[in-house]
């Protein structure tokens, strides 16, 4: 299955939550950077750019049920031989929005689940590794009001992933993003 399908599918699943309404709806793009922290990973794929696609399913109050999912690249030369990472992650998050009244600034922190499905090809040999994974997700971050309903939107996260076994490579790692959120009426 191509990552292009898989991507899709993702957003699919994510956007079955749309009719599940509470508040204000929010549509987040983020682009960034995946850092992993795990040693072999590290040296062998350093950093992943990454682009991620959100939307608030659920607002009450300053609690938020996010669903996202995106993707992050990387590409090396080892042995020879080119590898490609994909990794197409969807996260079930819950955001609180600390309070901070009278100002623009609106720090966040949240948590929740996440998937990722990855694919580590290798052109030289033409052979595909799939994994899937799963874990969880601790962010924190800041929101600031550009204008009524336009928010810039900075974040670090970390994925603590479990691979199914341990010949898997350990893609837990830190998540940077920027970008923005567009209230949806």
């Amino acid at each position: 299955m191509k990552w292009s399908k898989i991507l899709i599918c993702s957003l699919a699943i994510a956007s079955s939550g749309l009719p599940f309404r509470g508040g204000a709806q929010v549509l987040t793009l983020r682009s960034g950077i995946y850092d992993f922290t795990a040693s072999a990973t590290r040296e062998f794929y350093l950093l992943a750019p990454a682009f991620f696609i959100g939307y608030d399913v659920w607002t009450v109050s300053r609690l938020s049920f996010q669903l996202s999912g995106g993707i992050a690249y990387n590409s090396t030369q080892y042995n020879n031989d080119r590898h490609h990472l994909f990794m197409i992650p969807l996260f079930f998050l819950l955001d609180y929005r600390l309070p901070n009244p009278h100002t623009r600034l609106l720090p966040v922190i949240g948590g929740g689940f996440c998937l990722m499905q990855k694919f580590d090809k290798n052109n030289t040999l033409n052979r595909t590794h799939y994994g899937i994974t799963y874990g969880f997700q601790a962010n924190g971050g800041l929101r600031y009001k550009m204008k009524p309903g336009l928010l810039i939107a900075v974040d670090i996260a970390y994925n603590l992933l479990m691979p199914f076994t341990t010949e898997e490579t350990n893609i837990s790692g830190f998540i940077y993003t920027m970008g923005l959120q567009i209230p949806i009426q």
